[in-house]
């Protein structure tokens, strides 16, 4: 096994750049598959759900396999919509390398600066391609342009484009300064060409950046560049490739994918250029036993080591565990050692996913990406290693959800069954949160989008033949009162049939600090009340203050003093003060002046400068306070607080506002009182609700 032939990178894009088509052409070139298949027509090879086949779009990470020019070549092809922006952090944190593929006509889209500030932060070795080179309206410098106006990126052209638009035919390869033009066939082939005469000065300007780009990465080459010396095509491959590695430059390319013109040069780039794990040197984790920074060698001889980054999930066929090798040989039918649960694993064979498909493989190294199947503890984000030689590899940081649901089941009996299957597919997203409201005691689903919730219903009626319905969860509202009210009495006295009923509660019902929530005093002086009947007492308004005489919310912030009463030496019981208490409770609540709390939640809403003063007045009409603002990623953090009622679906009013550039989060503050003239409203649609 030689690990210098290994190559594996995330394909990364913005929705709609041609990211997969672009996969399907390079496996098509390379003749991993016999036919490109087409997203838009629902035959990717990558695409196969069908969640993404309605939707002509990446919803989950794909894998797929290659080999070009000795090369084994991995590929993680991730979703490029904002929704599902966490499969592609996922894959990148396991990806040595990254391609990021833009839009010839539109590079710059709303979501390109989230998908690049996930690739920037890595740390990733890149490589850019412009697609769609072949449509009308592309223009190769303008793309480039832009591109760095927008992310300021330091681009180099490796490719220059011969035509554009519908004229795009092929590309010269200005490090080995030849041209090639491709057929209308499809077929990926290239036929060499002269350079045309008319694109000699932009070529030798551009050849000329690139030589200055290479010379700049190892001080060798550039004092022999300053000093006016030639530097041979094999300083100027080692320069660029030292460059590329250590990210102080991105080369970009051209192609159109859909054409497959340009697939094979991409192919040679990413071989040629892009650093195998032997070249990036050590991965480090951390020491389970000692919490010290530790590392391992990706060498085929050391220590087995592995991150496991996504997790596939089949009713059928049951668990895959996608595995990074970041270390050592892994081989069918062993034992690994799971540091994060602190497990062994059994497991059997071992794969290689070439889309949906599976291929055994007898033997794994470091940096290929292999599937094992049934692991019953390990879930994404966990490293396996020897268990003589432990090590955890850190994992990728995931957003909180943004968007909440209430499932509501369409067949009486499916509360368990939909649990259960929220849970499976948990295990192959992450992102996803369930949740039971303990007031309302609905079962929330909670994502990253609208098309993410959407999607994750649509797989569990799929997978798992549970049909549910969505709705906006209802509001945790709590009732309270405003002022004091002494000497609230209330006698229970039931004489009809049976044994009698007795009991005299005699209550001081006053309000507490927010926060507080229920207190319980007991101040009876004398014996007109045995002790003995205390604890009915207690249960009475432990069961009261879960449903307040307003509209049926748990009553909060309120203290009880009982302070006297009366009881029957035959028909007094702990049950007669049960539901004296009760009673006497709910007559004081509504002599106190009740009124209703609501939640209300901080939003850090991080926008682009010209879009803050929308966002301030929209805050403004949704009864909602800026309590700041300060300098953020790419523009400005806004804080405010706002009633949870005005902004259940606020991410897609944000997108909406700020053309899909502006992220938040949110988190729970406190509660406030219900402005009067929403009050009665809302004890209203309470009451409706409870008949």
């Amino acid at each position: 096994m030689d690990v210098s032939h290994i190559r594996n990178f995330a394909l990364v894009a913005q929705s709609g750049s041609g990211k997969t088509s672009l996969a399907e052409a390079m496996l098509f070139t390379a003749k991993a598959i016999s036919r490109m298949g087409k997203v838009d027509e629902g035959s990717s090879v990558l695409d196969f759900e069908p969640e993404e086949v309605k939707r002509n779009m990446s919803v989950s990470t794909a894998f797929h396999h290659l080999n070009w020019k000795k090369a084994e070549v991995y590929l993680i092809d991730t979703p490029g919509d904002d929704n599902f922006l966490a499969e592609a952090k996922m894959a990148i944190r396991a990806a040595d390398n990254v391609l990021f593929v833009v839009d010839a006509v539109s590079p710059v889209k709303p979501q390109t600066q989230k998908v690049w500030s996930i690739i920037k932060d890595s740390g990733r070795p890149v490589i850019m391609c412009v697609n769609k080179m072949d449509k009308e309206r592309a223009d190769f410098q303008k793309a480039v342009d832009a591109i760095k106006e927008a992310l300021g990126m330091r681009l180099v052209p490796v490719f220059l484009p011969l035509g554009e638009q519908e004229d795009f035919r092929g590309i010269v390869d200005l490090i080995q300064m030849k041209a090639f033009e491709f057929g209308n066939d499809g077929s990926g082939n290239a036929n060499p060409v002269d350079i045309p005469a008319a694109l000699q000065d932009e070529v030798e300007n551009s050849r000329g950046n690139l030589i200055e780009f290479a010379a700049e990465s190892d001080d060798v080459l550039l004092e022999k560049f300053l000093e006016g010396q030639e530097l041979t095509p094999q300083e100027i491959v080692a320069g660029l490739k030292q460059g590329i590695t250590s990210g102080g430059f991105i080369p970009v390319c051209c192609c159109s994918a859909l054409k497959n013109m340009a697939s094979n040069t991409l192919l040679d780039l990413i071989v040629e250029f892009l650093p195998s794990p032997d070249e990036l040197g050590s991965v480090y984790g951390t020491d389970p036993k000692s919490g010290d920074e530790t590392s391992r060698d990706p060498s085929p001889e050391a220590p087995v080591s592995g991150l496991v980054f996504k997790t596939l999930t089949d009713p059928y066929t049951g668990r895959l565990s996608i595995i990074r090798v970041c270390s050592g040989t892994l081989k069918p039918d062993g034992s690994l050692y799971n540091p994060n649960r602190e497990k062994t694993e059994r497991y059997g064979q071992i794969f290689v996913l070439e889309g949906k498909t599976q291929r055994p493989l007898k033997e794994a190294g470091p940096g290929e990406i292999v599937a094992i199947a049934k692991l019953k503890e390990t879930g994404t984000g966990d490293t396996l290693c020897d268990s003589s030689n432990t090590i955890i590899y850190p994992f990728a940081a995931l957003s909180p959800p943004v968007l909440t649901y209430a499932l509501k089941p369409r067949s009486r009996g499916d509360e368990e069954k939909i649990t259960q299957s929220l849970a499976r597919l948990q295990e192959e997203d992450p992102t996803i949160y369930v949740d039971r409201d303990p007031q309302t005691k609905e079962l929330l689903l909670s994502g990253n989008g609208q098309i993410h919730i959407d999607a994750t219903v649509e797989k569990m009626a799929r997978k798992f033949g549970v049909q549910v319905d969505l709705a906006l969860p209802r509001i945790p509202y709590h009732e309270t009162i405003k002022t004091s009210k002494k000497a609230v009495i209330y006698r229970h006295k039931k004489q009809s049939g049976g044994a009698g009923q007795f009991a005299e509660v005699h209550f001081d019902i006053s309000p507490l600090p927010r926060g507080k929530g229920f207190e319980f005093e007991e101040a009876l002086v004398g014996m007109n009340v045995p002790r003995n009947f205390v604890p009915g007492v207690e249960k009475g308004l432990k069961e009261a203050v879960g449903t307040g005489p307003l509209a049926g919310y748990p009553v909060v912030d309120v203290k009880v003093r009982f302070y006297d009463g009366k009881s029957h030496e035959v028909d007094s019981s702990e049950i007669a003060f049960k539901i004296a208490s009760i009673n006497c409770f709910k007559k004081g609540v509504l002599e106190a002046r009740p009124t209703l709390l609501e939640p209300i939640v901080k939003l850090t809403i991080n926008v682009p400068d010209d879009a803050v003063g929308d966002i301030i007045g929209d805050i403004n009409s949704r009864r909602g306070k800026v309590m700041g603002m300060e300098p953020g990623q790419d523009g400005q953090a806004i804080i405010a607080v706002v009633p949870l009622a005005e902004v259940q679906r606020y991410m897609l009013d944000l997108n909406a506002m700020t053309a899909g550039r502006g992220t938040f989060t949110v988190e729970q503050s406190h509660y406030e009182e219900v402005p009067p003239n929403l009050t009665d409203k809302i004890i209203s649609q309470a009451r409706e609700e409870r008949v």
